[in-house]
């Protein structure tokens, strides 16, 4: 069973618009990437004023930031294919559960994100090409970690065989799902200093939302 573009696109709307607490994962996240873009801002309007030890502790701030805000996105986003999942299946998707979720798996999710990372960077020093191979290979990682109990290595070695058994539904799906996060991002960055942050809001349980029932389709599962 292939992908429902339409479907899986849309979806991921109604089901955020009944109910909320799917964003309240993604507030953490958020809230980081708030106060990066305040660093950001005041670094390049006070730049001329600041020495180089004040520069250097902001870089160092970000950075730390920067780590906050990897491990935050994981959770986030494994709390809400949790809960996206729980709300599919007509269960009451609670916020807290989805977090504790995502928490009892974070090793998993810590270990595939590195190795993704890892890959990613050695394929695009490869040209470029090889890395975008390999994060669509491992496009649906996470949902498989909270789904289907399975370690972070397993995670990327069955995210693998199943993108390569729907290679083409899996690439348009994620060209197009990059587009509208790209797009959404596009105009909420505008708002200056606080745009990205919203969009982050927004994009973190609107693509777990989408490549979670993505993946579901692409196991058999009926998507009403």
């Amino acid at each position: 069973m292939g992908i429902d573009l339409g479907k899986t696109l849309s979806k991921p709307i109604e089901l955020l618009q009944e109910n909320y607490n799917l964003f309240i994962p993604a507030l953490l996240p958020f809230v980081i990437s708030l106060i990066s873009g305040i660093l950001v801002g005041g670094a390049i309007l006070g730049m001329g004023m600041m020495g180089r030890g004040g520069f250097g502790t902001l870089l160092g701030l970000a950075g730390t930031l920067g780590l906050i805000s990897f491990i935050a996105s994981l959770i986030a986003e494994g709390a809400i294919v949790d809960m996206i999942y729980k709300q599919l299946k007509g269960e009451p998707p609670g916020y807290m559960e989805g977090i504790n979720a995502a928490l009892e798996k974070l090793g998993n999710l810590i270990v595939a994100a590195i190795i993704i990372a890892i890959g990613a960077f050695i394929g695009f020093i490869l040209l470029v090409i090889p890395g975008l191979i390999w994060l669509i290979l491992v496009a649906f990682t996470i949902p498989i970690i909270m789904l289907e109990d399975l370690d972070g290595v397993s995670a990327i070695k069955e995210s693998i065989s199943l993108v390569k058994e729907n290679l083409g539904d899996v690439v348009v799906f994620l060209i197009v799902l990059i587009i509208v996060v790209a797009v959404i991002s596009a105009v909420l960055g505008i708002i200056p200093y606080i745009g990205s942050a919203i969009a982050t809001l927004i994009t973190t349980p609107y693509m777990a939302a989408a490549l979670t029932l993505a993946y579901l389709q692409l196991k058999g599962e009926e998507i009403e």
